[in-house]
């Protein structure tokens, strides 16, 4: 089995980093603006919420970093 491209595991841990850090950004947005961290409650509103966007850019950010990093577990 070949190998993944270390410039496409490179943009991956990036992105994953990038959707890390807006998740991050959410949180604090959601602090300054509503005075809280995260309600679930704000989960089953049909609105876009701050709690959707941060459920959202951190499983992208999670799942990108952990698919990359457990393809370079299997490539050692």
């Amino acid at each position: 089995m070949r190998g993944v491209d270390p410039r496409l595991r490179r943009l991956r841990l990036r992105l994953s980093a990038i959707f890390v850090l807006l998740a991050a950004l959410v949180v604090v947005d959601e602090i300054i603006k509503e005075g809280y961290a995260f309600d679930p409650v704000d989960l089953v509103d049909p609105r876009l919420t701050h709690e959707k966007l941060f459920v959202l850019f951190l499983a992208l950010g999670l799942l990108l970093g952990l698919r990359s990093h457990k393809r370079e577990l299997k490539s050692q």
